[in-house]
């Protein structure tokens, strides 16, 4: 018995009658040395898609989670100019577009993207918002009902307002403190009972409790 080589017998199976068309030993090698090149370019785009992951994940770390306009800006002028001292042949363009798609795959992973420039003109609203509530914390709530009433008299409406607010504001603290107060109580006196096994007290903190 003849031994065949697989190239031989691939092409007999081939050159079988069903057949409409049929390969030749150099046609089929091509096709398998096609194939091979394909898994070695399928894999370096999966080595390469990998390394840009962890490059994103990479730069995340490096912007922090809430980065200002200021910091992101610097922090990318740092990697343009590094990518260029780098890379002899990059220009400034194709050394940004390098960032651009880093930048762009952090935001597909971590969702962290550029944050806006702050105009001027919102820098001094913010300043002066800051000002205004410096000024409204450091008054006692009698001070802030007298300022209301004196407002509300001479038809100063948005100035009483913004002295409402602030009682208002202290009010609801003041409230939530009280809040987690009696959670906390509450909490403490829960463990206490289920830890008490004496019949009388229980019954008696029970008939001093709200009926359910």
């Amino acid at each position: 018995m003849v031994n065949k080589t697989k190239s031989e017998v691939v092409v007999q199976i081939v050159e079988s009658p069903k057949a409409e068309y049929v390969l030749s030993t150099d046609e089929f090698g091509s096709i398998g040395t096609l194939i091979d090149n394909v898994l070695k370019a399928e894999n370096a785009l999966f080595e390469g898609d990998l390394g840009m992951e962890k490059s994103a994940m990479a730069l995340a770390k490096i912007m922090g989670t809430n980065p200002s306009y200021i910091e992101w800006e610097t922090k990318r002028k740092a990697y343009v100019s590094g990518y260029m001292a780098r890379c002899k042949n990059a220009t400034e363009e194709s050394a940004e577009r390098s960032f651009q798609r880093v930048a762009k795959r952090m935001e597909k992973e971590c969702g962290l993207s550029k944050p806006k420039a702050v105009s001027a003109s919102a820098k001094s609203m913010s300043a002066k918002r800051e000002k205004e509530k410096a000024e409204l914390e450091s008054l006692t709530d009698s001070a802030l009902r007298e300022q209301m009433a004196a407002y509300s008299a001479n038809a100063e409406f948005d100035k009483a307002k913004r002295m409402q607010d602030e009682l208002k504001r202290r009010a609801k603290e003041q409230n939530k403190d009280l809040e987690n107060e009696i959670k906390a109580l509450r909490d403490a006196v829960i463990k206490q009972i289920k830890i008490t096994t004496d019949r009388a007290l229980l019954s008696k903190i029970s008939a001093m409790l709200p009926k359910v």
